[in-house]
């Protein structure tokens, strides 16, 4: 509400002082105002465009400063790169803003530009400037969010990283690249440690220009990042290349041996919307070229959710397959270079709302499902079950795997040949 206000306030008075300086030149005909208050409109109404697509003050200035300054309109260039100097909190340009802001004022006084050549490739200096802006963004060390909880720097609380964090009031989160879902209403998925709860795995969004047409609407994008911990503290924080730049990872899940992480990504490759792929980890921390688990396991639409309940069994959620309705929980037996088909795990188990993941405790036969599930589509919550009160095998009794094999480590599951076709 205060953003709004403000906002609304700053229009009224651009237009005001818009106004009282074209009535204040009474020396000049109406057919010079005109024009001069058409340029004015067409300004603000420049503004409220790029303001209504979610665009920060600064980067509205940006962009409509270097759109005028690369369509010769050299006064309204002028305009906006003076708001932008506004902004800065020494009142300077960049470099590359100078250059084109002093560029553009000779031009508009007709005087001769000497000092830069004429044909100055403009406009591979404005992707430059971008393309700078985007990796000083992505770089910061400050602005890293995990589970919606912003750190003070690079370090990160030891205790943060729990296997038996809450999972509390989650939300559904796809379609992914929905600008219309209220972020307040997604399920994020929890953060993947290794065996030795020295490594964790998360995914963040983030918002970033597309590849084409650096004016265009950001686009929101899902990374995934790895994080070490030194000396009892979280630190090395840094995005894993498991995708293409424009392109979303999110949904980690690791291996116990640290070996593999399965994870969600739309990458070109994918066989639906989103599909599950597998990437190596080397001893040094560094990932492998991701691989895309095939048919067997992945639709024509969202599959989602990956998780693995032990070195050899995942779990995941899948709209591409008939089910209960909604997302339904799959499982599936992977090993290094095979894996098996992929089992729905039935009622009731899984519902006829969205269901994204399980979680076993085999030790005292209780387990949970999460679900929207109940009166309230967008409430997300812990489903508790015990699956030594059922019938024997009632969930699985048609399926490949019975629940004690899914539940064994050592499992005898014969696999399927194998996917990797590189192997």
């Amino acid at each position: 509400m205060r953003n709004a206000l403000t906002y609304n306030v700053a229009m009224v008075c651009i237009i005001t002082l818009c106004f009282n300086s074209l009535t204040s030149q009474t020396t000049k005909t109406s057919d010079i105002e005109k024009p001069e208050l058409q340029v004015t409109t067409k300004r603000v109404e420049s503004y409220l465009k790029l303001k209504k697509l979610g665009y920060e003050e600064k980067e509205i200035f940006e962009d409509l400063g270097n759109a005028n300054f690369l369509s010769e309109n050299y006064e309204t260039a002028l305009f906006w790169y003076d708001k932008l100097k506004e902004q800065s909190p020494n009142g300077l340009l960049g470099s590359n803003y100078q250059k084109r802001y002093r560029y553009a004022l000779r031009k508009s006084m007709g005087i001769e530009v000497s000092s830069l050549p004429e044909h100055q490739d403009w406009l591979t200096m404005i992707k430059t400037d971008y393309e700078l802006e985007r990796k000083s963004l992505n770089n910061s060390t400050s602005d890293y969010i995990v589970q919606n909880q912003r750190t003070s720097d690079v370090s990160l609380k030891s205790d943060y990283f729990s296997k038996n964090r809450p999972i509390g009031n989650k939300r559904k989160s796809y379609p992914l690249n929905d600008d219309k879902l209220n972020p307040e209403n997604v399920y994020d998925s929890p953060i993947a440690l290794t065996a030795d709860g020295n490594t964790a795995y998360f995914s963040k969004a983030l918002y970033q220009k597309p590849l084409h047409g650096i004016f265009s609407k950001k686009e929101l994008v899902h990374k995934i990042y790895q994080a070490r911990k030194v000396d009892g503290e979280w630190k090395s924080i840094r995005e894993v290349a498991l995708c293409p730049k424009y392109f979303s990872a999110l949904h980690p899940t690791v291996s116990h041996d640290g070996k593999r992480l399965f994870f969600a990504s739309n990458m070109p490759g994918s066989l639906g919307e989103y599909d599950i792929y597998v990437s190596r980890v080397s001893s040094d921390g560094s990932l492998g070229i991701a691989k895309n688990l095939g048919s067997k396991v992945n639709t024509k639409k969202n599959d989602l959710y990956p998780n693995l309940v032990d070195n050899n069994t995942l779990v995941f959620a899948s709209e591409g397959r008939q089910g209960q309705g909604g997302l339904d929980i799959f499982m599936v037996q992977v090993n290094k270079n095979n894996v098996g088909l992929a089992v729905n795990l039935g009622s009731p188990i899984n519902s006829d709302r969205d269901d994204f993941s399980v979680g076993f405790k085999s030790n005292d036969g209780m387990g949970y499902v999460i679900s929207n599930r109940g009166k309230s589509k967008e409430s997300i919550h812990q489903v508790a079950f015990t699956f030594d009160n059922y019938e024997k095998n009632k969930y699985l009794d048609k399926k490949e795997y019975s629940l004690s094999q899914i539940l064994d480590n050592d499992s005898k599951v014969d696999y399927t040949t194998s996917i990797y076709e590189d192997e």
